[in-house]
């Protein structure tokens, strides 16, 4: 709020006094210039000396008057002067030519001087002395009690009748300049003085307005808000969000203070609310107790500025109750105290069990590492059932061979003991014994070859040391001992290897991944079918990888199982013969031991696809 206006008047006195010391000093300049030149001119032409007191006394009494002036007052200094002039004229006009001199025609113009300097009372005084001294000298001249020198006559009279006249006329001519000057000064303040007063006019409009805004802004507010007294304390104003908060209303407060009515729970918060306002000329978010009318406690936050209130100086505060939120705040410390507590006590509960887990978790990996001990074992035993059948063939036709020489060797003796050995019959043995041998040797080459890659194979299962070895090769060997049993299922194998694949890695991991990949499409893909093709295929890629890959055109993989195959224990033939272990070994063969990674691709009813993408070089760390 602006602060409250006041009156200004048409002319001060102040000026009044500036225009009276402006003509005052010109009057005396002039009075003091025209006596010297008058004496001037009367010593020049010769006159007599009694003619120049009067001249001399006025012309001195100039510099006395200033340094009055500046002593005492301004109005004394030109008291002094005014009756020292007159003075001057009554001793002259009473020492030289009585009522016939000249100069006591200046008492008409020490008269208007004095009125226009010293105002009419002076003015009147002045008058009454002048009348009575020419009385004075009338009556003295009548009766001849007093008889001063004889006035001069011719030129040397009309000398001093011009001279006083002409310094009249001069001294009334500055009168009227500087009266038409502080007319002229009176009128231009005059008019600064209207203008002011309509700005100033428009300036308490604007405050009107401005206050009716602020009245304005206090009913809409939606804040508590008061106006008290700055120095007082005292109300003048609430809005209505005050009165509803604070279930008093307008008319009960006016008047009163705020420890009138009883608000503050705590008189050192209001005198810390006191001391903060002096010292920063405003508060913002100051916290206080307040006791309600009913004699409930609650936090406000006080924000405070200073202002003008129409033209008074107030205070204006604005209250935002916080004690829910304080309460909110109590309780999540209490919250915080007490989920500290249980943080901890959680903690102490999460370091056992996790002792606890990490047992676990090493009893697990023990169970881990016996699983796939047991999967290999499995696998083993699988390759060994399979490889007995298949030697059951070449062995039995070699026993059967062995047993058909056997007998005709018998026959043939006894017929060249009897004699009778013809050479169709010696040639037809020869012939029997040649098909016989030749098919024992085949039988037992078929049988050496299948044992060879069993014991390879066996040696690669249970050793898991890393060599450099041929893929394809590797790859036939572990076929060779999984063809019994395809077979035995009906279905067919097919092979497409690349030649010349050198890898440095692990054969024995390798080999059983494959086992597990191809043992599980015979188990699984195949389900309900009589018939199917299982191919493998090897690609060597440009990035010093390889990828070995197990397909088939079986059932496929439901696409809800995908996501689960490799999971530990994951079958659909829980109960049925699956571990479900088959192929998160694998897994974790591929990405721990061979460092590379399988996918999985099917389509239900279409088959599926198992890539192995494996480096040529397995890692140096196996884990």
């Amino acid at each position: 709020m602006p602060q409250p206006m006041r009156t200004a008047t048409p002319v001060s006195e102040s000026f009044q006094m500036q225009t009276l010391n402006r003509l005052f000093d010109r009057l005396i300049q002039l009075t003091t210039w025209s006596c010297a030149a008058y004496v001037a001119i009367i010593l020049v032409i010769g006159g007599e000396w009694s003619r120049l007191f009067a001249p001399a006394l006025i012309g001195f009494g100039g510099p006395v008057c200033n340094v009055l002036r500046k002593r005492f007052s301004d109005r004394m200094g030109f008291s002094v002067y005014i009756w020292s002039i007159w003075i001057a004229i009554a001793v002259q006009s009473g020492y030289r030519g009585g009522i016939l001199n000249p100069i006591l025609h200046g008492c008409v113009i020490l008269v208007l001087m004095g009125g226009w300097l010293l105002g009419m009372r002076q003015a009147l005084f002045l008058l009454l002395a002048s009348i009575s001294w020419i009385a004075v000298l009338a009556f003295v001249a009548g009766t001849g009690d007093w008889i001063p020198i004889a006035v001069a006559t011719g030129g040397a009279y009309w000398l001093p009748m011009t001279t006083v006249w002409v310094v009249g006329y001069l001294v009334l001519r500055q009168v009227f300049d500087v009266h038409q000057n502080s007319m002229a000064e009176i009128k231009a303040l005059n008019l600064h003085l209207e203008q002011k007063v309509d700005e100033l006019a428009m300036q308490q409009s604007a405050n009107r307005t401005n206050e009716q805004r602020v009245v304005q802004l206090l009913n809409a507010s939606p804040l508590p808000i008061t106006v008290a007294d700055f120095s007082s304390g005292v109300y003048v104003d609430v809005n209505p969000a005050w009165e509803r908060f604070f279930q008093y209303s307008k008319p009960q407060v006016m008047g009163k203070t705020s420890i009138d009515l009883g608000f503050w729970q705590d008189l050192r918060q209001r005198q810390g609310w006191i001391d903060a306002f002096s010292t920063e000329g405003r508060v913002s978010g100051y916290e206080v107790t307040f006791l309600m009318r009913d004699g409930t406690p609650r936090v406000f936050l006080l924000s405070s500025e200073r202002f003008f209130y129409g033209d008074q100086d107030c205070v204006l505060t604005m209250s935002v109750d916080v004690t829910e939120r304080k309460q909110m705040e109590s309780d999540l410390k209490i919250l915080n105290t007490d989920l500290e507590l249980r943080v901890s006590e959680r903690t102490q509960a999460l370091d056992q069990t996790n002792r606890e887990l990490l047992v676990t978790m090493d009893t697990l990996k023990r169970t881990q590492d016996e699983l796939i001990n047991s999967e290999k074992l499995a696998s083993l035993g699988s390759l060994v059932a399979g490889v007995a059948h298949e030697l059951n063939t070449p062995l039995g036709n070699a026993l059967v061979s062995a047993s058909t020489i056997t007998h005709d060797i018998e026959q043939m003796e006894q017929r060249l003991g009897e004699g009778n050995l013809k050479k169709s019959a010696f040639e037809n043995f020869m012939l029997r014994m040649k098909e016989g041998t030749q098919l024992t040797l085949r039988s037992l080459e078929r049988s050496v070859s299948l044992i060879a890659s069993f014991k390879q194979v066996a040696v690669d299962q249970d050793s898991e040391r890393r060599r450099t070895f041929d893929l394809a090769l590797t790859l036939t060997e572990v076929l060779d001992t999984l063809r019994p049993g395809i077979k035995r299922s009906g279905l067919q194998l097919e092979v497409a290897f690349c030649n010349g694949v050198s890898m440095d890695s692990f054969p024995g991991p390798l080999g059983q991944v494959v086992i597990n990949l191809v043992t599980n499409a015979v188990n699984h893909g195949f389900d309900g079918l009589d018939a199917g093709t299982i191919r493998i295929t090897t690609v060597l890629q440009s990035v010093g990888t390889v990828r070995v890959s197990i397909e088939d055109n079986g059932v496929g993989i439901p696409n809800e199982h995908l996501g689960q195959i490799f999971d530990p224990f994951f079958t659909t033939k829980l109960g049925r013969g699956g571990s479900g272990l088959g192929l998160s070994i694998s897994h974790r063969i591929t990405s721990k031991v061979l460092g590379g990674q399988v996918t999985v691709q099917s389509v239900q009813g279409r088959g599926a696809r198992f890539d192995l993408v494996l480096p040529l070089k397995a890692p140096s760390v196996v884990y």
